[in-house]
């Protein structure tokens, strides 16, 4: 699970009229945004140079909040393991698409890097 310090507030979430990066897979697609010039990622002024991560999983993609919860639980682990390889610190948005809760955790992984690495976060 991602811990707390990596994970965006309510208060925080990005809004709509901030540019972020976005990648799309049959499984989610993904909003990254970049540091803005003052070294603080864009959409948390109080978060410093920490990665932060949010999924967001709605009631169209899994009707029961058991699906709903274990969709949020497999991308914050999957997030969690690729935080440790970012090259700079960045706020990222994932949102599951209904094909995601009968994918494998290997190929929400390998969907998950692809992203991380057309993002230029990883190498």
């Amino acid at each position: 699970m991602l811990p707390s310090k990596n994970r965006i507030l309510r208060k925080d979430f990005p809004t709509h009229k901030m540019q972020g990066f976005r990648t799309f897979s049959p499984f989610f697609s993904a909003v990254f945004y970049k540091p803005s010039n003052k070294g603080i990622p864009s959409g948390c002024e109080r978060c410093g140079l920490e990665s932060r991560a949010s999924v967001v999983v709605s009631k169209k993609t899994a009707k029961t909040a058991v699906v709903r919860n274990r969709l949020r639980r497999r991308f914050y682990e999957l997030l969690d393991q690729n935080f440790k390889k970012l090259l700079t610190p960045t706020t990222i948005v994932v949102y599951p698409k209904i094909d995601a809760h009968k994918a494998t955790f290997e190929e929400l992984s390998r969907e998950v890097e692809k992203a991380f690495r057309l993002a230029k976060l990883i190498k």
